[in-house]
């Protein structure tokens, strides 16, 4: 039964009047971080200087078993679609932390419209009515599209690929194999998990259409393909070999180990969700309330999957075998499972949780007080994480007294060595900030300044200890016998060299 024109008229404006208002208030509390600094970096030199290049990152400053070789003159570690969109977005709006950010809200947005679609396709105006009004106060999905990241973008674009297949396919297919495919390449322009959603969409394609589908179809799908690469390696023909120290090092050692299958546990099920949902170790407090909601969303998942009247209705059925043809690549390739992917899953839990839940509003009255109940308490869990977040406000607490400080104090012939995130605040030129986790180790530069951030370098520094001795003899040394401390806060430790003016 569908709902009433008003009525998921009214649902829609509601859910985007509060997904606006929770994301806005990320926007402006939430915390900088080094990607939020390292992917504008090229984007703002396109757009003042003509070059792609990421000057605020030292090259010998590489990470895990990235290498970060040709760095200032070309960014090839990332997917470049994302910068780009920056570089152009700067153009509209301005260059700007919390302007970049306003991307990110846009982003949110589409997947909002991108999810009301599916669902409404596949599940019904109920459940997708449900699912909007869930996805719009979900604290990951709400803090994806309030940080600089790519992450909203490539789950705009995957998300819309399928939503425009799933309504053009009937009466205009050719447009919708290429329009989606355009998308999905695009997704893939941006982060590379967007392998999940080409899965997905080659799925969803032979799983309706496989007796309609043609090679004139297939040719048509294949050429965004290859349009979007040969752009890309008409780049990558600038220095291959900085493409393959970059790249390539980023993309080592990050797909499952599957001669470790308790580490696979571990990841895909305690980081990926556990963590992330209040049960991380060093959680606190009113934090560990957020497994509610993860109980929620597994909750609808197992129901419906144990469910026969769901799982032998076309629409449902589709939406779950198509959540697993999504998910399964992305988890392949995503051994860590960091938190900052957890958008790609959760539009999905949502999606077969408010699906059951509709189901089961409908079919058992009795249960309707029970579901309300769940509903109010996973609400309140998720509006108390934004409000909580925005009480401590870590932007203006913790990053703008440190970003203010180094503002002021570091002169032009002066160098502060920390997180990328403070090239809002010194530039993005790698004149007076380097973001080096050696702190000059291994590139020989003195720094007047040294800014500890506690997600990356406080985390980092201890790990040389047993990963690289003479690097961590060496920072230790320098910090206690040429630096004295200026500022610390929960997020920041500062240092400034002795006899610094």
């Amino acid at each position: 039964m569908p709902l009433p024109r008003v009525t998921a008229r009214t649902a829609i404006v509601a859910s985007v009047l509060v997904f606006l208002a929770l994301t806005a208030l990320s926007i402006r509390v939430s915390l900088p971080w080094s990607d939020e600094g390292w992917f504008a970096n090229p984007a703002y030199n396109l757009i003042t200087r003509g070059t792609f290049g990421t000057e605020v990152l030292d090259p010998t400053a590489g990470f895990r078993t990235n290498k970060l070789t040709g760095i200032h003159e070309h960014t090839y570690w990332i997917m470049p679609l994302f910068p780009l969109a920056q570089a152009g977005w700067s153009e509209i709006a301005g260059f700007g932390l919390k302007r970049l950010r306003l991307l990110s809200l846009l982003w949110g947005l589409a997947i909002l419209a991108a999810w009301w679609r599916i669902n409404d396709k596949l599940t019904g105006r109920y459940a997708a009515a449900v699912a909007m009004a869930a996805m719009a106060v979900d604290f990951t999905i709400t803090w994806s599209s309030s940080v600089a990241r790519m992450d909203a973008m490539a789950a705009a674009l995957g998300g819309s690929a399928l939503a425009i297949y799933l309504t053009w396919r009937h009466k205009r297919l050719v447009a919708a194999v290429l329009v989606s495919q355009a998308l999905v390449a695009a997704a893939g322009m941006t982060h590379p998990q967007a392998i999940g959603y080409l899965c997905g969409l080659v799925f969803l394609t032979l799983y309706l259409d496989r007796k309609r589908i043609s090679w004139r179809h297939l040719a048509v799908g294949v050429l965004p393909y290859v349009i979007g690469g040969g752009l890309w390696i008409l780049y990558i023909s600038r220095d291959p070999a900085a493409f393959w120290a970059q790249f390539g090092g980023n993309a080592a050692d990050r797909g499952l180990h599957l001669n470790d299958p308790l580490s696979i546990i571990h990841y895909q099920i305690a980081v990926r969700y556990l963590y992330d949902f209040g049960m991380a170790p060093d959680t606190q407090g009113f934090s560990h309330l957020k497994v509610f909601i993860l109980l929620a969303y597994f909750g609808g998942l197992f129901y419906a999957i144990a469910q026969p009247a769901i799982r032998r209705a076309p629409g449902p059925r589709t939406l779950m075998l198509l959540a697993a043809a999504v998910l399964v690549p992305m988890m392949a390739i995503d051994r860590e499972a960091q938190h900052v992917y957890l958008i790609h899953f959760v539009v999905w839990l949502i999606s077969i949780a408010s699906m059951s839940a509709v189901y089961l509003w409908q079919q058992t009255p009795r249960l309707r007080w029970a579901l309300a109940a769940v509903a109010v308490v996973v609400t309140g869990v998720q509006v108390g994480t934004a409000l909580s977040r925005a009480a401590h406000d870590p932007y203006g607490r913790d990053y703008l007294p440190v970003a203010e400080y180094l503002r002021q104090h570091v002169r032009q012939a002066q160098l502060a060595i920390g997180s990328a995130e403070f090239g809002y605040a010194l530039g993005f030129d790698g004149v007076r900030l380097t973001d080096d986790q050696r702190l000059g180790f291994r590139s020989g530069k003195r720094p007047d300044f040294v800014v500890l951030d506690k997600n990356r370098y406080q985390e980092w520094i201890p790990q040389f200890q047993t990963s690289e001795p003479d690097t961590y003899r060496y920072i230790t040394d320098m910090l206690a016998r040429q630096f004295h401390p200026v500022m610390a806060n929960g997020a920041y430790k500062l240092y400034e060299r002795n006899g610094v003016e």
